[in-house]
């Protein structure tokens, strides 16, 4: 009688475990049980396009009830039609000081997206935000990346036509609430054969100091005013013809003195210095910025205004 007891016991609690994987929406659903459909992972992380393409089986989709509970039931609004189907998949959660993070696979008609949710200590939704997305027709894509310091990078890739794309890092901060500031933005591309594409070229050229610095065809640097008297706004890119070495970077410099400048770069060691003279200008590495460039080539050099 006692082994028959235990048998039934063991099917009834073996019953109840298997039903937590199939709650719905509801009190019963708690967020610990939501959180368990992600995998637990820990900064920094980084999610690629092939991560993004991996199919997954239409029994680990998340409900849209279990959406509206515990996130947002409006997380594709701005990408999908209202009348288009999405299915939402779990991918990854970690956390990040009091900020806890769940990335969410949407999928629809016309592409494959990501979307880096915020969520606070007590489980509160906070805000989202667009991280990653391949199109069906697969001339653009995106992804993104967390550091240790809760640095967003989403990185966007455009083919413009054969043999031409075009490439943009945004950098994104996040605060206590759960708002996204944008940082900086690294922006490259061949426009044409022997053409550069300056993403600040529009932008106020007023100071005395501001305007293009060129060495050759396919060197530049684009000094434009800053938000203040003391700032400015930079833009490099260079090529080697002799190595093929190449590099770009963009920011915010800060003046030091009447002609000369600095930048340092908030998340790495990279730093460079300017120095203005009579039409010219001169730059050159104060730290290591081997994420901007190829390992046989510096940002410096001599570049004359335009």
């Amino acid at each position: 009688m006692n082994k028959l007891v235990l048998a039934l016991l063991a099917i009834c609690l073996l019953g109840s475990c298997k039903s937590k994987h199939k709650k719905g929406a509801g009190d019963e659903f708690t967020f610990e049980d939501f959180r368990q459909l992600f995998t637990n992972t820990v900064l920094p992380y980084k999610l690629t396009p092939d991560s993004l393409k991996v199919v997954q089986a239409d029994s680990l989709a998340i409900t849209p009830e279990l959406m509206s509970q515990f996130l947002t039931d409006t997380l594709t609004k701005s990408i999908f039609p209202a009348d288009s189907p999405v299915q939402f998949f779990p991918l990854s959660y970690f956390e990040g000081g009091d900020m806890k993070y769940f990335v969410v696979k949407a999928i629809g008609k016309t592409a494959t997206t990501a979307y880096l949710c915020m969520v606070d200590k007590k489980g509160h939704y906070l805000n989202s935000l667009l991280v990653a997305k391949v199109s069906s027709t697969g001339k653009s894509l995106q992804y993104f990346s967390v550091d240790n310091k809760q640095v967003i990078k989403i990185t966007e890739e455009k083919e413009l036509s054969p043999g031409h794309s075009s490439t943009k890092e945004e950098f994104y901060g996040v605060d206590a609430k759960g708002a996204t500031t944008l940082i900086m933005t690294n922006s490259s591309g061949e426009a044409a054969a022997g053409q550069i594409f300056n993403p600040i070229e529009t932008s106020p050229a007023k100071h005395k100091l501001s305007g293009d610095y060129e060495s050759g065809e396919l060197s530049i640097v684009s000094i434009r005013d800053g938000n203040d008297p003391k700032s400015f706004q930079f833009f490099i890119s260079f090529s080697k013809e002799t190595t093929g070495c190449k590099g770009e970077l963009s920011g915010t410099g800060h003046f030091t003195s009447a002609n000369k400048g600095e930048y340092k770069d908030k998340d790495t060691d990279c730093g460079i210095s300017f120095q203005f003279s009579s039409g010219r200008l001169s730059i050159k590495e104060i730290g290591g910025c081997g994420a901007y460039r190829g390992v046989k080539c510096f940002f410096e050099g001599n570049f004359k205004k335009k």
